[in-house]
């Protein structure tokens, strides 16, 4: 079966396969192997730590001034963003007039 990589990165195997987790491995030689699994939740008697990731109250801060100093340059990127074609559509097209070029050029 011939699958390709669409511009997202991602394949469709279809239907039959929705829902389901898949082990993938990358080996060595670039081939990538994607074994069906099926996980097995942890019983209610096991118990596991929380992690314990520090918060710094000052990094929110931080974040939050520099959010409302460059406020401006955040709202211009946004409105320079909603004026492009999404980076999907944009490659589609582009194939598309790379076919149009070769129909074209092989009826020349």
């Amino acid at each position: 079966m011939l699958k390709e990589v669409g511009a997202s990165g991602q394949i469709s195997l279809g239907k039959k396969y929705a829902g389901q987790l898949f082990d993938l491995t990358v080996r060595p030689d670039g081939s990538i192997v994607m074994q069906p699994v099926k996980v097995v939740p942890v019983t209610a008697s096991v118990q596991e730590e929380r992690a314990a990731y520090k918060t710094d109250a000052a990094q929110g801060s931080t974040t939050q001034a520099w959010a409302q100093a460059h406020a401006h340059d955040i709202a211009q990127y946004n409105d320079w963003a909603t004026q492009r074609e999404p980076y999907a559509q944009r490659v589609r097209r582009w194939r598309d007039e790379q076919a149009h070029l070769a129909a074209t050029s092989q009826q020349a």
